[in-house]
């Protein structure tokens, strides 16, 4: 087709570089593109669909956005390597769990899907509470907290960042104030600081695009929105204990959760 739009049955016109960017993204989705494959050079799209370099140049910008596909420097243009990793989110920090194994609650939950979990400790420390985290454990602005910031990867990829929060006084003697892995799991070490089990957790999820710096240590494609997920501890009177604020790379997990219909 030489014309670069083209009726739709509604009458419409759709630009050409969008009807050929839906075009690969469907093959990319139905699996006749693979992840990793390598895309044609514009110059065979150009022909193959009957449009200028130009349409081509645009339609694969469309799909660089969406997370579909990426550049490598001078190696040409590829199908993103997509392997979303299934987070039972309702299951993984519960007392059964926990009974299983003492490794870490990510190591475990990624061995499970034939994988390499590994969490790369960046920073622990005291720190002041700030609003928001001052909200999450229910202390003062200014309160001092234990911050644990790590990176977790799987295969040695990026997936997730985490911080976790505790009061200072509670956990300033333990293997959590460590920069190091708590080998008896952290809230095992945290359920004999605070003299109190962790009763229940609560959830709270939201979506946004990644800044900069994010969107670089997670390894993101142009397009792709980041999952914050916090997750705070309580003990059986309702005071927190933990607060575990997780930013998810969106292309790379599905959380799955058990919701009781009592």
């Amino acid at each position: 087709m030489g014309a670069e739009r083209q009726q739709t049955q509604q009458g419409g016109d759709v630009p050409r570089h969008v009807q050929l960017a839906e075009t690969l993204r469907a093959e990319i989705l139905e699996g006749r593109l693979s992840p990793g494959e390598r895309l044609p050079a514009e110059r065979e799209l150009a022909e193959r669909f009957d449009a200028s370099r130009t349409t081509v140049r645009l339609a694969l910008s469309a799909l660089k956005s969406q997370g579909l596909i990426g550049s490598g420097h001078g190696k040409g243009t590829f199908v993103q390597k997509r392997r979303p990793i299934r987070v039972l989110a309702s299951y993984q920090d519960n007392r059964a769990r926990r009974r299983e194994t003492t490794s870490a609650t990510f190591n475990a939950e990624i061995a499970r899907q034939g994988q390499i979990g590994r969490q790369d400790i960046q920073e622990v420390g005291p720190v002041p509470a700030n609003a928001e985290t001052a909200r999450w454990l229910g202390v003062p602005e200014g309160t001092e907290l234990l911050a644990r910031r790590r990176v977790m990867l799987v295969d040695e990829e990026p997936y997730q960042l985490g911080d976790s929060y505790y009061l200072y006084e509670t956990v300033r003697d333990t293997p959590i104030a460590q920069a190091a892995p708590v080998e008896e799991g952290v809230l095992s070490v945290l359920e004999r600081a605070h003299g109190k089990p962790v009763d229940y957790f609560v959830d709270e999820l939201s979506f946004r695009m990644p800044t900069p710096e994010e969107a670089a240590t997670l390894a993101l494609a142009p397009g792709v929105c980041v999952v914050r997920a916090v997750r705070i501890a309580y003990d059986p009177n309702g005071t927190p204990m933990e607060a575990f604020d997780q930013l998810l790379a969106g292309d790379k997990h599905v959380l799955v959760y058990q919701v009781s219909s009592e």
